[in-house]
């Protein structure tokens, strides 16, 4: 067969072959994606994700993958995001402490949030809850507070990520209290530390904390919120037991590479978004945490603005960074 002969029969197989590539390529997305969670199983950022798996994978036709990569106060799990392939196909929770308070403790940051990073939407809002080990004699705020005025530096008090380290150091120097800093690598090991008896008292977000305080296993003092929690209505604010316009709140959201496409970035905001109106919103607000969807275009200005402010907080309470 000569060449001119073959050339009708090349164009006919790369006809045939095209639809098959198409096909292959589809829209997106057309394989699972995987979603990093920066923090060990067991903690808010696990909860959350795991809470909206199931919905996130029916809304987008495909399997949601969680990969837990903890360490560094979610800063190791993050940075693995921000080098990924940007194809759509990984991202990750956009957690506080390792998108807005680490720039301004680790000068060795591989990352930069502004620059490495495209926001897909924030998820969820959440107090933080300042609970005891029920062996303290301490029944409220007020009356914690007086126990560690009169032995200051006996007592030890955990933190499962940076945000929450800031707000205990802020509320602590407020009440005129010192405690000794214990670092764990989440909420899930602090909460878990805390009903052990390893730390006398920690801030820790809903996830972890609830489950044991419905149970027993610790005492409930105040949220750090503007307004009560919902799942806690008896649980006063800060503010109400003495610390007028102290309020801190935590979040968590979603990002991903800054280069990944702006389709895969308009899906998935889509796919948040219903989702977090729908059965999974509802799931997630029995657990504590209050649904807070926004645009890409919202959640970017939102993350720089809290760089800022935690930036200033940092320095304001002089925190350093946590090994």
């Amino acid at each position: 067969m000569n060449r001119q002969s073959c050339l009708p029969l090349l164009g006919l197989a790369l006809a045939l072959a095209a639809p098959v590539v198409a096909a292959q390529s589809g829209p997106y997305p057309n394989k699972p994606i995987r979603l990093v969670v920066p923090f060990p199983p067991g903690g808010g950022t696990d909860l959350v994700s795991r809470t909206m798996q199931p919905a996130l994978t029916a809304a987008l036709g495909q399997q949601i993958l969680i990969d837990n990569r903890g360490g560094a106060q979610g800063s190791l799990g993050t940075a693995i995001a921000a080098s990924a392939n940007p194809d759509g196909y990984t991202v990750v929770i956009a957690e506080i402490g390792a998108t807005a308070v680490a720039p301004a403790l680790m000068s060795n940051l591989s990352f930069d949030v502004s620059r490495d990073f495209a926001g897909i939407s924030q998820l969820i809002e959440q107090p933080y809850i300042m609970t005891v080990h029920p062996s303290i004699q301490a029944k409220t705020l007020q009356e914690f507070v007086k126990l560690a005025q009169s032995k200051p530096g006996a007592m030890n008090f955990g933190s499962g990520n940076v945000t929450a380290h800031i707000a205990q150091e802020a509320f602590f120097q407020t009440a005129g209290i010192k405690l000794v800093h214990i670092p764990y690598r989440g909420s899930g090991p602090s909460v878990a530390a805390a009903v052990g008896g390893e730390v006398q008292t920690l801030f820790s977000g809903p996830g972890a904390a609830i489950p044991q305080i419905k149970a027993g296993k610790l005492r409930a003092l105040a949220v750090t919120t503007a307004k009560r929690a919902s799942q806690l209505p008896d649980v006063p604010t800060l503010g109400e037991s003495g610390y007028k316009g102290f309020a801190i709140s935590g979040w968590y959201g979603l990002m991903g590479p800054i280069k990944m496409p702006k389709e895969a970035i308009a899906t998935l905001n889509k796919a948040v978004t219903t989702v977090l109106k729908g059965e999974t919103g509802n799931m997630l607000r029995t657990r504590g945490y209050e649904p807070v969807p926004t645009t890409p275009a919202e959640f970017d200005k939102f993350m720089r603005a809290e760089i800022a402010r935690w930036s200033k907080a940092v320095k304001q309470y002089d925190i350093k960074p946590e090994s």
